[in-house]
């Protein structure tokens, strides 16, 4: 299993896990006992069930040792039988759809007379796990119970969305401008904000990357299921910064209802008040901006019945803060590639051709750039960066050429000797 394979799956595992690493147990246990009764489509191994434990060891792992301790590790019992057959459990699932009533522990007794337990027999509270897992023996619960909430101090909960906004122009037409907005559970403070021509994952980084600068880092990010929330390049990102990433169920927009809610204010007092339909995108942020500064942070929120800035700094005082230097989120934030050095010296990357050191011919390397900007393009060894790549300079080479052996001078005297002989 290659590098890249094991990575796909500790971002796979991360994103199982993601969703509770900051809850209590309790929280943990129902989260991954819900897990437990789904398939879920892990790279290299495919469609696959995994028990409560399984979870519970995925989460250890993260916290004790980061994302690399997701990475999967060899079997210990690789080439050993299992317990359990096909047979073994086709049987009892037909005992399960057979006696629906029957009790746990009645259907282990005679599974166990029966000898389709494996051999040894496998323990009862396996049993119980299988069955669960499967629904085998399902029990109604509802499922549509939704409560009010709200985090006890700021940075505990950040919620992200997209809002198609108004017209704008660009490049001499006009385009729907896309407002991407992150708010703050506790305060209502909009902590990062942009609006673009799209729902990329580039506009989303740079927002989540202003906003980590000026308001440092949440405990938990919830977020939809959209196409850049989605995107590996953000699982990636909130690995690394020990962020949990939390998504929402599909088409439930309630769950999401504080941003959600700050939307229809934007609708109503800001989007209302623009001035005619020749806005740019620079306008329209340097607009929103001031507006957020002059009236909506400065505001009476009914939700929290406070400003949002006078609660945002009430509890800035009582939390510690953290936080990410420059460099640290420049690099959190970069697009990992890997490419097989040509004899050349070369790689091909977005359609340009990039000079590698000689020693790094014919092995895969890894090369890593901001989202945003393809061009600046670096080489990574064993997660170390050796520099920038720069494009090939294909006269300058030219110029620099020479032959790997240049013939030996011969001197004058010498060749005069030899004449006379």
């Amino acid at each position: 299993m290659d590098n890249d394979i094991q990575e796909q799956i500790a971002l796979a595992r991360y994103k199982l896990i993601s969703p509770v690493l900051a809850e209590p147990g309790r929280e943990q246990n129902r989260y991954f006992g819900s897990l437990a009764k789904k398939e879920h489509l892990m790279p290299h191994y495919g469609k696959k069930m995994y028990a409560v434990s399984t979870f519970k060891g995925w989460l250890r792992a993260y916290l004790m040792g980061g994302f690399a301790a997701l990475k999967p590790k060899g079997r210990c019992d690789r080439g050993r039988p299992r317990r359990l057959t096909d047979q073994n459990m086709a049987a009892i699932e037909a005992r399960c759809k057979a006696y629906p009533n029957l009790s746990v522990t009645l259907l282990y007794e005679q599974l166990l007379a029966d000898g389709q337990l494996g051999d040894p027999p496998t323990r009862y509270s396996n049993l119980v796990r299988i069955i669960r897992q499967h629904d085998w023996l399902p029990k109604q619960r509802r499922t549509d119970i939704r409560k009010r909430f709200e985090t006890p101090e700021i940075n505990q909960l950040w919620i992200c969305d997209y809002m198609h906004g108004p017209l704008v122009k660009t490049d001499r037409k006009r385009t729907k401008a896309i407002l991407c907005a992150i708010i703050d559970d506790y305060s209502r403070m909009i902590v990062g904000h942009a609006f673009d021509a799209s729902e990329t994952i580039s506009s989303l980084t740079l927002v989540l990357k202003d906003a980590f600068s000026a308001f440092g880092l949440p405990v938990r990010l919830y977020v939809d299921n959209g196409a850049s929330f989605s995107s590996d390049l953000l699982a990636s990102t909130c690995a690394l910064a020990g962020i949990s990433l939390i998504h929402s169920k599909p088409y439930d927009s309630p769950s999401r209802g504080k941003i959600e809610r700050f939307f229809k204010t934007v609708r109503s007092r800001f989007l209302a008040q623009l001035p005619g339909d020749d806005l740019t995108l620079e306008d329209l942020n340097s607009a929103f901006t001031s507006w957020l500064r002059e009236d909506y942070h400065y505001k009476q929120h009914n939700g929290i019945d406070c400003r949002p800035i006078d609660r945002y700094h009430t509890s800035a005082g009582r939390v510690d803060i953290r936080r990410l230097s420059k460099a640290e989120l420049d690099e959190i934030f970069l697009v990992r590639k890997e490419r097989i050095v040509n004899n050349d010296s070369t790689i091909s990357f977005k359609g340009n051709i990039y000079e590698v050191p000689a020693a790094y011919i014919r092995q895969r390397i890894e090369i890593r750039h901001p989202v945003d900007d393809p061009a600046e393009l670096y080489l990574y060894d064993n997660a170390a960066r050796v520099g920038r790549l720069n494009l090939v300079d294909t006269h300058e080479n030219a110029r620099t050429f020479r032959p790997t052996k240049q013939p030996s001078p011969i001197s004058f005297a010498k060749a005069q000797r030899s004449a006379h002989e």
